[in-house]
């Protein structure tokens, strides 16, 4: 079986475990600042163990991570994969209080 494209509930929460730290580290290197997803790619597979995630995982996790309200990012040019973090909207309406 291969891990690396295994949709399974376990499998999931075991990549996002990996990668969730990374992406929030990537993203404090790099609040306000635009990327390209190839960008945030490269940074995970540096620090991610060997073999462990799928070449695509950086981007769904990072997705998944905007649904959930963790980060908030806007998609500046989705032909050049070019993103930039915004505030998240939690952080803003805390501050506001």
């Amino acid at each position: 079986m291969n891990t690396l494209h295994d949709d399974a509930p376990e499998e999931r929460a075991r990549v996002y475990g990996i990668l969730a730290p990374l992406i929030m580290a990537f993203h404090v290197h790099n609040a306000g600042k635009q990327f390209h997803i190839e960008d945030l790619r490269r940074y995970v597979l540096e620090f991610a163990p060997s073999g462990a995630i799928a070449p695509d995982s950086p981007g769904r996790i990072l997705r998944e991570m905007r649904l959930e309200g963790k980060l908030n990012y806007v998609v500046l040019n989705r032909r050049q994969s070019l993103y930039q973090f915004r505030e998240v909207l939690a952080d803003v309406d805390q501050a506001h209080n």
